[in-house]
């Protein structure tokens, strides 16, 4: 190939890939969310894993909403024995923290925060239960109903067994479902 011939096709070239460049440059608010999306969501399902702590997630998936109210809740959990751990108890992991899931049997500490200011003045209630093998709900620890001007209320309680728990706030009477959150808790699963 003689040396015009060349230099041509190189010029050409260069030319087809500035107009590509700049075409793409120019078009990103149609086509770049949609793919950033799509490569996150794959990047999230296929390469990371799956959030298990508090510190892992958004603040998001630690909320626990109704109509009128929302809290975010965040749980310590000591184990009662490095088997329900799964390893040794004197390590900085049993500073975890986590949301609605603990990795065994053993001591919970919940730690809610109360997201709205208007709710800080309302008697607010929490307890923890665990459901049965008929499907019903024993309680397990209660505090009573009374406001927390701070926003934060704690609860302690303990896990015996592995299975499904249910931690439920009620906002002033909880005449309405729109007046209770419920978040589901899961131990060991």
């Amino acid at each position: 190939m003689d040396p015009t011939r060349r230099l041509n096709l190189m010029l050409f070239a260069g030319i087809v890939a500035l107009v590509g460049v700049n075409g793409a440059v120019f078009s990103y608010g149609l086509w770049g969310p949609g793919l950033k999306q799509y490569a996150d969501d794959f990047w999230k399902a296929h390469v990371l894993k799956p959030a298990v702590k508090a510190g892992d997630r958004t603040i998001s998936e630690c909320l626990g909403v109704s109509d009128f109210y929302s809290a975010h809740i965040t749980t310590y959990f000591m184990p009662d024995s490095d088997e329900s751990w799964g390893g040794a108890t004197d390590d900085m992991s049993k500073y975890d923290e986590y949301c609605d899931r603990v990795p065994g049997t053993g001591k919970v500490i919940f730690a809610v925060t109360l997201m709205e200011k208007e709710a800080r003045n309302e008697a607010v209630a929490l307890s923890f239960h665990a459901y049965q093998p008929d499907g019903t709900l024993r309680q397990l620890a209660s505090l009573p109903p009374k406001p927390h001007g701070s926003g934060m209320l704690t609860l302690d309680s303990s896990v015996a067994h592995k299975g499904k728990y249910l931690l439920r706030l009620a906002f002033g009477e909880a005449k309405n479902k729109e007046d209770i959150i419920e978040m589901p808790i899961s131990a060991g699963q």
